[in-house]
C-alpha cells in the first residue's frame, strides 16, 4: 500500500453474510474490548489506597467530571451526560491514537477507525440520539418536541423547521470534523513515513497525538453542549 492508494473507503478484510467487516471496522472493536478490558480489570477490586493505574483512572474521570460540570453549570445535568460524553472521548483518543502505529499504511489492516466516515458518521448519530433521549426524559416529550413542531404562528413553525435542519447539520459537522482531522493527519503521516524514514516523522507523529487528543475532547465538549442547549426551555 502506496501513497497513491489513499482511498476515503475503508478496505474490507472478509464478509459474513453479506456483511462487510472491514479494517476500521475490527480495530474498532479491538479498541472497545481493550479499553473495557484495562476497566474492568483494572477497576474490579478497588482499594482505599489506590493503585497506580487505578489513581490514574479515578484522576482522569474525575478530570472529565468537573471539566463537563464547567460546561453545564449543573452538576444533575454533568451526571446525566458524563456516562456518553466520557466513553466518547475515552472511545475517540484511542481509535484517533491508532494512526500513530508502526505499519500504518503498510499493512492493510492498520487504518484508525477515526480516519472512515463510517465510524465518525455512526458516532455522531448515536450521539445525538441520545442527546435527544436525554432530553426528553428530562422535559418531557410534548416540550421537547415543540422546539421542531410548533403550530403556534407560521413563524415558530417556520423556526422549528429551521432547528430540525439544525440538528441534521450538528450530525454531519460532527462526523466531518472528525474524519477530516484524523484523516488528513494519517495522510501526512503517511506521506513523511515514505519520504522521510527516520528521524523527520518524530515532530509530525507528537503533533497528531496532539490532535488526537483535541479532537476527542472537541467531540465529547459539543455532545455536552448540544445536550444542555437541549434541556434549556426556551421563552
Amino acid at each position: 500500500m502506496g501513497i497513491h492508494d489513499i482511498s476515503f473507503s475503508s478496505e474490507k478484510i472478509f464478509e459474513v453474510f453479506n456483511f462487510q467487516v472491514t479494517n476500521t471496522f475490527i480495530l474498532t472493536i479491538i479498541v472497545g474490548l481493550v479499553i473495557f478490558i484495562l476497566l474492568h480489570f483494572g477497576l474490579r477490586k478497588e482499594k482505599m489506597i489506590p493503585n497506580s493505574f487505578q489513581n490514574f483512572i479515578e484522576w482522569a474521570l474525575e478530570s472529565i467530571l468537573h471539566f463537563i460540570d464547567g460546561i453545564t453549570g449543573d452538576r444533575k445535568k454533568t451526571e446525566d451526560i458524563f456516562p456518553v460524553a466520557s466513553t466518547l472521548f475515552i472511545l475517540i483518543l484511542f481509535a484517533n491514537l491508532l494512526e500513530i502505529l508502526p505499519g500504518l499504511g503498510i499493512f492493510h489492516f492498520l487504518r484508525s477507525p477515526s480516519s472512515d466516515l463510517n465510524f465518525t458518521l455512526a458516532l455522531a448519530i448515536s450521539s445525538m440520539a441520545f442527546v435527544h433521549i436525554l432530553a426528553i426524559r428530562r422535559l418531557g416529550i410534548s416540550c421537547h418536541l415543540k422546539k421542531f413542531l410548533n403550530f403556534k404562528s407560521p413563524i415558530l413553525f417556520f423556526v422549528g423547521i429551521l432547528e430540525g435542519f439544525s440538528e441534521i447539520i450538528k450530525v454531519l459537522s460532527l462526523a466531518v470534523r472528525l474524519f477530516g482531522n484524523i484523516f488528513a493527519g494519517e495522510v501526512l503521516l503517511l506521506a513523511t513515513s515514505f519520504l522521510f524514514v527516520y528521524f523527520l516523522p518524530i515532530p509530525f507523529l507528537l503533533l497528531e497525538i496532539l490532535v488526537g487528543f483535541i479532537q476527542a475532547l472537541i467531540f465529547s465538549s459539543l455532545i455536552v453542549i448540544f445536550y444542555t442547549t437541549a434541556v434549556s426551555i426556551s421563552h
